[in-house]
């Protein structure tokens, strides 16, 4: 199980560790439940790492605009496992974890107490 906490803007943050080549970077995400993808990562942190550039994807912002960004795949411990992650390199400072990374895992966010869980692999 992982836990993590709400923040004072309400956003579940939760620790993951980025593989960036032979460093490894413990780091706070914010779990982005309208974003389906694995991660979106600061492009000064991808800039670190030895992740692999895959190429281009186009993606739509809550606002309704469409913005191309660079994709990369690396690694991530992420609930103990190292995971396989595509992740959109963006000029955001956040890290955002996205849908995929859950998928197979129960989330609870409990706004009154502050606390955020992510409970182990399912089928």
């Amino acid at each position: 199980m992982l836990r993590g906490r709400v923040n004072k803007s309400g956003e579940p943050l939760v620790a993951l560790t980025l593989e960036l080549g032979r460093k490894r970077r413990r780091q706070t995400a914010v779990i982005d439940t309208g974003f389906n993808g694995y991660l979106s990562v600061p492009k000064s942190l991808i800039e670190q790492s030895d992740w692999e550039l895959l190429g281009f994807e186009d993606y739509e912002l809550a606002s309704g605009a469409i913005v191309r960004e660079q994709v990369y795949r690396g690694w991530v411990i992420f609930d103990r496992r190292r995971v396989e992650v595509y992740a959109v390199a963006t000029d955001s400072s956040d890290i955002l974890i996205g849908t995929r990374l859950l998928r197979g895992k129960r989330l609870l966010i409990d706004f009154g107490s502050g606390e955020v869980y992510i409970m182990g692999s399912r089928g």
